[in-house]
């Protein structure tokens, strides 16, 4: 017997209908609600247009799409499923000796394929998008906060406000972000024209610092060098520069995880490391991408096993219910376990890993049990 007999196409067939109108309906609906509330919320701050919201909720749809492709895929294996069971079709199969599992494999190939599908192509072009829609809201909404960025040479940071910018770089961090070692602090002030404001900056300062340490309102630097136009280099000992920023500021400005894709995400995490930041979330976001084939496959078998019922045996909508109960536990303890493995409280593997093959040993164990006996 082929890996795929013609019944096998037939049931992914009716898989990938639902699958696509499911995903088709669910994004509609949530497109039409971002696009009112980037107008609510950008909207309400900076002048917006509906084009503008409607281009900063398409750079979120991959992400979205992401996001509900598990449940879409557990929706569309119940519908398939139901399907197949009101038109006898399913009962026609049994009786024709063909296994629960020969009938379970399309939807099994097909939460596989699309998990790897999710980690290796749709996360990198999210996460892309993601990044495009982050940068542009905060450019609308925050022009002039501070931002955080870690890149091969080092941290870069940047604050300012209506009057002067500065620029800092440091080769490395300690304490969690509040130590910064060996660096460097270009300070730029705004220009005026006829007593008003312009958008354009001129050099103002360069300073440099063996240390700078984050107090409450102000960089205490250490070790410093500093140096002005037309005048000479003056060192000194120490320099408060003042800032707006503070530990949890400083530290919820890092990247976000969703920000980077699968491919770069191994790359970053060596990166942070390297920096001194704790890269815990970035390894969790690793892991619980390298579990999402895991998981899809978990969400379509929980799908199509509540519907193996029989019509006339009735007790369906009970099935249905526990069958939805359980996608929803699954999701809360995938959160919840990510959460942990995002803060160091449990390893990342661990913390991804373990609920969906906790779920797919369950639903294979249910499935072996009432095929096999």
């Amino acid at each position: 017997m082929p890996l795929f007999s013609r019944i096998q196409f037939y049931i992914l067939k009716e898989c990938l209908t639902g699958l696509a109108l499911v995903l088709g309906i669910l994004l509609l609906a949530i497109l039409m609600i971002d696009v009112v509330e980037q107008l609510r919320t950008v909207g309400g701050d900076v002048s917006l247009s509906i084009l503008g919201a409607v281009r900063l909720s398409l750079m979120k749809l991959p992400q979205i799409v992401e996001q509900t492709l598990p449940f879409a895929l557990l929706v569309a294996s119940m519908m398939a499923f139901t399907r197949l069971n009101r038109r006898s079709e399913l009962s026609i199969i049994r009786a024709s000796g063909i296994s629960a599992w020969r009938f379970l494999t399309p939807v099994m190939v097909l939460g596989l394929f699309m998990g790897l599908f999710t980690m290796m192509v749709l996360n990198p072009f999210a996460a892309r998008l993601t990044e495009s829609f982050e940068m542009t809201r905060d450019r609308l909404l925050n022009e002039g906060r501070p931002t955080l960025s870690v890149s091969d040479t080092g941290i870069w940071l940047r604050q300012g406000d209506e009057t002067n910018q500065i620029v800092i770089h440091a080769k490395r961090v300690e304490e969690g972000g509040v130590n910064l070692q060996d660096v460097k602090m270009i300070q730029e002030e705004r220009l005026y024209a006829n007593g008003r404001p312009t958008n354009d900056f001129a050099f103002a300062r360069r300073i440099d610092a063996d240390r700078a340490i984050l107090r409450d309102g102000f960089w205490q630097l250490e070790g410093v060098v500093e140096n002005i136009p037309n005048q000479p280099t003056e060192r000194k000992a120490n320099l408060a520069i003042p800032t707006t920023l503070d530990a949890s500021t400083l530290l919820d400005k890092f990247a976000s995880p969703n920000t980077i894709g699968f491919w770069d995400l191994p790359h970053f995490v060596r990166q942070t490391q390297a920096a001194g930041l704790d890269a815990s979330r970035y390894k969790m976001q690793l892991s619980a991408l390298l579990a999402l084939p895991a998981l899809f496959v978990a969400m379509a078998l929980i799908g199509a096993v509540v519907c193996l019922r029989l019509q006339r045996m009735g007790g369906n909508s009970q099935l249905l219910a526990i069958g939805s109960l359980a996608a929803v536990g699954l999701y809360f303890f995938t959160q919840f376990s990510s959460s942990l493995g995002a803060t160091g409280a449990a390893p990342p593997i661990v913390a991804a890993w373990s609920p969906p093959l906790f779920v797919l040993f369950c639903t294979l164990t249910y499935i072996a049990y009432k095929e096999d006996g």
